[in-house]
């Protein structure tokens, strides 16, 4: 395992066994180890979500005056938006010469 050395400021070491107290941790290096396991976690998980295609929809729907629409049609036309931002994506296929 790599070792780091880091200089820390009082408040951080401070923090730092609070942390261990509240996880129950028995080293600086555990709670350490946790807290950027915790911090990563969002960015090691798989892909991130793309909702580009969901902005505007509200927005563009919202009836001033008017009844709402069923939401049957919200989610045809939220699978049509999907769709297509899908089939624009989607990398081209391996052609005959490509594939080994």
């Amino acid at each position: 395992m790599a070792q780091i050395n880091l200089h820390v400021t009082a408040e951080f070491e401070q923090a730092l066994e609070a942390l261990m107290q509240g996880k129950r941790l028995a080293s600086k290096s555990e709670a350490i180890r946790y807290a950027v396991r915790e911090a990563a976690a969002p960015y090691l998980s798989g892909p991130r979500r793309d909702f580009s295609v969901l902005e505007g929809l509200l927005a563009r729907n919202t009836t001033k005056g008017k009844p709402p629409r069923p939401i049957a049609e919200y989610e045809q036309e939220l699978d049509i938006e999907m769709e297509r931002a899908v089939r624009v994506r989607k990398p081209a296929k391996a052609g005959p010469r490509d594939k080994r």
